[in-house]
C-alpha cells in the first residue's frame, strides 16, 4: 500500500526535474540549443539592374511555359522557338551578377518550364550553379 502512495509523488518529482533540466533559465547555454535554432537568412537586396534581369528572366520563363503548353511528348529539339527562348533566358540571366540562390531558383523554374526539350534541359543543367562554382555572391 505504501508504494501506491509514493509512486505519484515520485513521478511528479521526476517530471519536475526533467522539466527543470530542459529549461534555459539563466544558466550557460547548452550546445543543443545553439545547434537546433536556425538563424533566419537576411533577405536579398537586389539593385535595379538585378531586378530588371530577374524580370526579363521571369518573362522568358512565362514564354517557355506558353510554348511548351501544347507539346505532349519529349523531343531533343523541343517545340518551335523553344531553343531560342531558352538561349534568350540564359543571356538575360547572365546580363548581371545575381546572388546564387536567386540564380539557381530562376534556372530551376526554367528547367521545369522546358522539361520536354532535351537540348534546352541540357543547356540549363550546364548553366546551373553547383558546389564548385558558387562563388561568394550569396545572400544571407
Amino acid at each position: 500500500m505504501q508504494w501506491n502512495k509514493t509512486f505519484p509523488a515520485l513521478t511528479v518529482a521526476v517530471l519536475g526535474l526533467a522539466a527543470a533540466g530542459c529549461s534555459d533559465s539563466g544558466g550557460p547555454p547548452s550546445a543543443t540549443s545553439a545547434v537546433s535554432t536556425p538563424r533566419a537568412a537576411a533577405p536579398c537586396k537586389l539593385n535595379g539592374a538585378q531586378r530588371r534581369a530577374v524580370a526579363r528572366a521571369l518573362a522568358d520563363i512565362r514564354r517557355l511555359r506558353r510554348i511548351q503548353a501544347p507539346v505532349q511528348t519529349f523531343s531533343q529539339q523541343g517545340a518551335p522557338n523553344e531553343n531560342e527562348v531558352t538561349g534568350r533566358f540564359m543571356l538575360d540571366l547572365g546580363s548581371t551578377k545575381l546572388p546564387v540562390n536567386v540564380r539557381s531558383h530562376l534556372i530551376h523554374l526554367a528547367k521545369t518550364a522546358a522539361n520536354l526539350c532535351g537540348a534546352c534541359s541540357q543547356g540549363l543543367e550546364a548553366d546551373e550553379p553547383f558546389l564548385g562554382n558558387r562563388g561568394e555572391d550569396r545572400c544571407g
